[in-house]
């Protein structure tokens, strides 16, 4: 009969089954900035509605369009994350971005009576006060950006 005698260079993780070394790769270093990737693709534009234009100057006549809000409207909710997205894509086109105003700062507060904003989201052509459109449907909202009339 023979006896076998563990020699000391062996450990308990032999026994333990391990992931192939491409899987731990992507669990350890890809997973995680995709994670990330997809936070911050959430609470970005959260965070820059809530945080940013709190004290705008005046209107930018470059702008392709204004948008006025109110951070606790569930409707500019809805529709500043796209209005975000649409102003990082065309960063580099003043004459593509639509500025946000958040009127439910102090500092703006003056935009609504000197605008007569009466509800929000309210686009508006900075351009011509009296173009303003009151939507959250995207493709109205491109519309009226671009050509400038209500559908």
């Amino acid at each position: 009969m023979k006896h076998y005698i563990k020699g000391g260079n062996s450990n308990k993780q032999d026994n333990k089954k391990q992931l192939p070394k491409p899987i731990t790769i992507i669990i350890n270093s890809v997973l995680p900035v995709i994670l990330l990737l997809v936070a911050g693709f959430y609470f970005i534009p959260k965070a820059s509605m809530n945080f940013q234009n709190n004290n705008v100057k005046g209107l930018d006549t470059k702008a392709e369009a204004v948008m006025f809000y109110s951070s606790t409207c569930s409707h500019c909710q809805k529709i500043y994350p796209k209005i975000f997205w649409h102003n990082v894509l065309n960063f580099n086109h003043d004459d593509e971005q639509i500025q946000t105003i958040n009127v439910q700062n102090v500092n703006n507060k003056h935009y609504v009576t000197d605008f007569a904003i009466q509800e929000t989201p309210t686009f508006m052509k900075p351009n011509n006060p009296n173009m303003k459109l009151v939507s959250t449907d995207v493709k109205k909202i491109n519309y009226f950006a671009n050509a400038g009339v209500v559908q």
